[in-house]
């Protein structure tokens, strides 16, 4: 098991399945993240970006009171890398938003931190 360092990429997480953040937490600090916050609702995440400001950030489609498309916006005017992680197809998602890195859920490990490596690279 990998402990991220203080230095390690923060990533938000926006999923409002308790049950799946946990598992993707785990996933992403044995990988050498860190999760800087999860959020469940657009409120949250926006809180998350203007206090924490995510070097990265997984979103789940649908979550608590709507979707996470208004989080994905904000998130691009600071340029911090979105990937979306959801139970849905990619067809759900309306441009530009349909060309962002994508992986459907149930995900296994490696290629959620593959993902998550890929968005910190186009970070750093």
């Amino acid at each position: 098991m990998t402990n991220p360092t203080d230095d390690a990429p923060r990533c938000l997480l926006v999923e409002d399945d308790p049950a799946v953040s946990g598992v993707f937490e785990l996933i992403l600090e044995d990988g050498g993240f860190r999760v800087s916050t999860i959020a469940a609702s657009e409120p949250d995440a926006i809180r998350a970006i203007l206090n924490t400001r995510p070097d990265i950030a997984l979103l789940d489609i649908d979550i608590e009171g709507g979707d996470s498309l208004g989080v994905a916006t904000a998130l691009l005017a600071k340029d911090i890398p979105v990937a979306f992680v959801s139970g849905h197809p990619r067809t759900v998602l309306p441009a530009p938003f349909s060309t962002f890195p994508f992986v459907q859920k149930p995900v296994t490990r490696n290629v959620l931190l593959g993902l998550v490596q890929a968005l910190a690279r186009t970070r750093f």
